[in-house]
């Protein structure tokens, strides 16, 4: 059975007629009849009473045509929500990322997204770390990635720039005596950081850091080895809101995606020397679809967060 010949009896018994059906349907009569045959025997049986009058439907064939009408309207249906998501005017935007960027990045777009695209809810995703993003897109999950740039990847990468990460100490730190001002304004990567502090001169500070499953706990304890420093760490936390609590309060230093962190917060951020910096990018498996493209050009339009990949490299004078 195929939509094609429900669509024929439908039309051959709305016309009472072959001879008409087949005008308006465009078809040979005899080619008209071939398909109602075939559709009968498809069925078990008679769908159309031929007489020398009027072509009416047989009880069966009454049965039949409920649900044929059901079956096209339900095609018709089918066709019209592919289109209106292959034309990103419908559907569901599936966005996988990792935590901190959840928290940090994506929540002024998605409040965008909503208010522009009420119909196409979204639904966020969201892994600890970037691996296990990577893993999970490269599987199959989601429509696109917003995560670290992966270092290699088949499909689409397109660059975000990169994120800004900062020191973020108590107010009454007295450590923050020998910040170094910036000379003009602070990068836009990391808008509420009050200049550059040497790790180096944070070695007797006691230190607040992630699980040791969290990518960012991962990520910082590179760093720190990479910069000859042995942190003691008192504090290890999941969460970066408890991370930005403990250090406001005192409780030792952490080190932060900017971006992730609230403009009054109650503690006081600037960037580290060495800087640490993290590539950022969407990513999918395959051509972003159409309502994919729509988000990534929102969230490039969006006030920016991050600092472009030829952002100037700081460092503090002598």
């Amino acid at each position: 059975m195929t939509l094609r010949q429900m669509e024929y009896l439908l039309v051959v018994a709305e016309e009472g007629s072959f001879t008409r059906a087949a005008e308006l349907l465009r078809v040979s009569q005899p080619g008209l009849s071939q398909q109602i045959r075939a559709l009968e025997r498809a069925a078990g049986g008679e769908l159309i009473e031929r007489t020398t009058g009027t072509v009416r439907l047989t009880p069966a064939g009454r049965a039949y045509a409920e649900h044929a009408r059901i079956s096209l309207k339900a095609a018709e249906d089918a066709k019209r929500a592919a289109r209106e998501v292959l034309n990103g005017e419908a559907g569901e935007l599936v966005i996988a990322t990792v935590h901190s960027i959840a928290a940090g990045i994506l929540p002024p777009s998605l409040l965008r997204w909503h208010n522009d695209n009420p119909k196409i809810p979204v639904t966020l995703l969201e892994f600890a770390h970037r691996r296990t993003l990577e893993e999970s897109v490269a599987s199959g999950t989601g429509d696109l990635a917003v995560g670290p740039t992966p270092k290699q990847w088949s499909g689409p990468v397109i660059d975000l720039g990169h994120e800004i990460f900062v020191l973020y100490l108590a107010p009454e730190d007295p450590i923050l005596k020998d910040v170094q001002p910036y000379a003009g304004q602070a990068p836009q990567g990391a808008p509420q950081s009050r200049g550059i502090l040497p790790v180096s001169s944070l070695h007797s500070h006691s230190w607040i850091t992630f699980e040791g499953n969290h990518g960012l706990g991962e990520f910082i304890r590179e760093y720190m080895q990479s910069t000859n420093i042995t942190p003691d760490f008192v504090f290890h936390t999941g969460q970066i809101d408890s991370a930005v609590k403990l250090a406001g309060a005192g409780a030792g230093v952490a080190l932060l995606p900017a971006n992730a962190l609230p403009m009054d917060g109650p503690g006081v951020a600037v960037e580290p020397f060495p800087p640490l910096t993290r590539d950022l990018s969407v990513y999918s498996r395959t051509k972003l679809s159409p309502t994919a493209e729509r988000y990534v050009e929102l969230l490039q339009e969006l006030p920016a967060v991050l600092e472009p990949r030829n952002g100037r490299s700081k460092e503090p004078k002598p």
